[in-house]
């Protein structure tokens, strides 16, 4: 039992260290805030391009890839924060161990002295600073912060109250089921005469800002069901007038398209943080 109880005392010291780092780092991270910004406008203008079946395109797209990839060669923080996590143990393949490891009714079996807890609640304050500070930016880094934000609400929350926590990070959608594939192949169109698979590849770049499989249940939804969810879906970390685009491209394209508004509620009845009448005021922008 001495050893659990020492193994998990470990864990903690080694936590609020790995806090205290992005803390101290905070503000050295913001340059890599403006490239990480810099990186998703360029993946815009590749998405709005057609490489396959035009050559201009398909020149200004290698052109593109090749600024992207000497953008991500600036990048600072985010191999040194995975790096830092698996140096003080924090998890070793999956970073959904670092939720295993925290869950608070192991850690609350053990007698834990006040100092330890006043060292938690101090460090739950300055977790909430970095992210603060540094705009809840996932660093490139994968489910990284999904996986430690969720931890850390869950493991702080039993020391001290986590509101302020649970208000300014944004929670992820409740777990939807994932479309199966062959299922996909199967999905009808039932919003416009658009061939479904066009639809697939025009909005295709929404998926790297959602989780596994929540791209296709989206498509499924909003055109075939034509059935907002109870709960929006939420995006990671993202321009708004960037995705806004992407919608306002596929009303525009073709000439048959109709109702501006109904292509406005793709966006707005189905994502967080996209009001109907603010989306439409600002659609073109």
């Amino acid at each position: 039992m001495g050893n659990n109880a020492d193994r998990l005392k470990e864990y903690r010291k080694n936590l609020i260290s790995f806090i205290e780092y992005l803390y101290d780092y905070r503000s050295d991270m913001k340059d890599d805030i403006k490239t990480i910004n810099t990186i998703l406008k360029t993946h815009y203008k590749q998405h709005c391009l057609n490489p396959r079946e035009n050559y201009e395109d398909a020149v200004k797209f290698k052109n593109l890839q090749s600024r992207k990839e000497k953008e991500l060669d600036n990048l600072i923080f985010p191999n040194l924060i995975t790096s830092k996590a698996k140096e003080l143990k924090l998890y070793e393949n999956s970073t959904i161990e670092i939720r295993n490891n925290l869950n608070p009714a192991c850690h609350l079996m053990y007698d834990i002295r006040q100092s330890e807890v006043t060292a938690i609640i101090e460090a739950k304050n300055k977790y909430l600073t970095f992210r603060k500070d540094t705009d809840f930016c996932d660093f490139l880094t994968g489910s990284f912060f999904y996986d430690l934000n969720k931890a850390l609400i869950e493991f702080f929350g039993a020391f001290t109250d986590v509101s302020d926590m649970k208000r300014t990070q944004p929670e992820p959608p409740a777990p939807q089921a994932e479309a199966d594939p062959i299922e996909a192949e199967m999905i009808t169109n039932n919003f416009n005469n658009d061939n479904i698979e066009k639809v697939i590849k025009h909005f295709k770049s929404l998926e790297r800002y959602m989780k596994n499989g929540e791209f296709m249940q989206w498509i499924k939804q909003a055109f075939e069901l034509k059935e907002p969810p109870k709960q929006k879906f939420s995006l990671r970390k993202h321009i708004k007038g960037e995705i806004r685009g992407i919608f306002h491209d596929y009303w525009k394209e073709s000439g048959k398209h109709g109702n501006r508004e109904e292509y406005v509620r793709l966006l707005s009845d189905y994502f967080e943080g996209f009001p109907f009448k603010t989306t439409l005021d600002n659609f073109n922008k």
